[in-house]
């Protein structure tokens, strides 16, 4: 039975993945703003999920949480994230300072000060960390729209890796990976992959991983994508 820390777990794919985990008998820490949102799972959970309130945009909060998260972890997924404009190219008027600064802050840096504030908790050697990026961060697609969100995601993709490279000698492993077009809020109705799928996807990669994997960009599929 493992330990997993999911940021964000309140909707869409974080929530299917608390569900899922808790299904399959793991135990859970789930992030969210508003923790009443989980109270359903928590009463059927038998005590596998605990809920901490985090705003992963706040620095402070952010710091705080190594204190409230009981170790060893054993895998951390970095997935609370947010898609401010849709199909805002680099010069549209609604792509302003806010918008970038927010999907920044939420996509790129708290990923990073989220691990680094559970990083004493990581279980070594052994420890899993999963970054929920997009192909639409991926330099390879040569796209304007969605200018705040495919930024955000690059910057994330270049942290993961960085992280990849300096926790592999602890043997702690981190792999970035796009969960697929999903049918949630965020990705909308007309979206190709279910929550299900993409989260089946998910922790079947996250399982397989090792520290001989560590730094690899995947879909939820497994298939490889360019950074």
């Amino acid at each position: 039975m493992a330990t997993w820390v999911v940021t964000g777990g309140g909707r869409g794919i974080g929530r299917g993945l608390v569900e899922r985990l808790l299904a399959e008998g793991e135990n859970v820490v789930a992030t969210v703003r508003e923790p009443t949102v989980l109270a359903g799972l928590v009463a059927a959970s038998d005590g596998r999920l605990k809920v901490i309130a985090l705003d992963v945009a706040d620095p402070a909060a952010v710091a705080r949480l190594g204190e409230l998260v009981e170790g060893p972890v054993d895998v951390l997924v970095n997935n609370a994230g947010v898609l401010m404009e849709r199909n805002a190219d680099t010069l549209a008027p609604e792509l302003d300072w806010g918008v970038f600064e927010k999907s920044f802050r939420v996509n790129a840096i708290a990923p990073l000060f989220v691990t680094r504030a559970l990083l004493p908790k990581l279980r070594r050697p052994g420890g899993k960390i999963l970054m929920i990026s997009s192909r639409m961060g991926s330099l390879a697609e040569d796209k304007s729209d969605t200018t705040a969100y495919r930024a955000s995601k690059a910057a994330l993709n270049r942290i993961a890796r960085g992280l990849a490279r300096d926790l592999e000698p602890a043997g702690i492993a981190v792999l970035t990976m796009h969960p697929g077009w999903v049918r949630t809020d965020m990705g909308g109705p007309g979206a190709a992959v279910s929550t299900a799928e993409s989260v089946s996807g998910l922790i079947a990669r996250v399982r397989a991983l090792d520290i001989g994997s560590t730094g690899r960009f995947l879909d939820h599929t497994g298939d490889p994508l360019s950074w």
